[in-house]
């Protein structure tokens, strides 16, 4: 239910030994509590996506690497979980979050590492980081704001922006 309020390259991993990738393709902050949902890439034998799950979600509890946790059924299904189709172009995927599917996001290669791309403030970002700030109610969360942020692809300098509900 907090993401609901988001409605406001080759198919290889053949990268380059050099190049560094980022440790997911983007996490979820909450104003909650420490625990972040990491979203990271997934890949079959081959090296090539996993196009029947590109893309799988967990929490990090505390938001330690070393204490994940899988997402609950209802998490997947209502809150966190996303889905993901081959997208228009050969080698990317289209990605909707569950709980909405308003908003699109693209996952695709960059030099030679995986990303999720998104327009933040109308320009190609690859997303890093959603914060979503929220009140406790008796029966949801209600949210106040989400906030992306994210890397211009054209300059390379960070990109932020904050959406409100509704």
């Amino acid at each position: 239910m907090i993401l609901a309020a988001l409605a406001a390259a080759p198919p290889a991993f053949a990268a380059a030994a050099d190049a560094t990738c980022a440790d997911h393709l983007f996490v979820i902050e909450r104003s909650k509590n420490k625990n972040i949902v990491a979203y990271d890439a997934k890949r079959g034998a081959s090296g090539d996506w996993d196009s029947s799950e590109p893309v799988v979600a967990y929490w990090l509890l505390d938001g330690d690497n070393s204490r994940r946790e899988e997402l609950t059924a209802i998490e997947r299904d209502r809150a966190y979980g996303v889905e993901a189709t081959p997208g228009e172009a050969p080698g990317t995927f289209t990605m909707v979050f569950k709980a909405q599917r308003k908003r699109r996001f693209t996952i695709q290669m960059r030099h030679g590492c995986p990303v999720v791309t998104i327009p933040i403030r109308g320009h190609p970002a690859i997303l890093r980081k959603l914060y979503v700030k929220s009140k406790e109610t008796l029966l949801l969360p209600k949210v106040d704001y989400i906030e992306f942020f994210g890397e211009d692809m054209e300059t390379g300098k960070k990109i932020h922006e904050k959406v409100k509900p509704g």
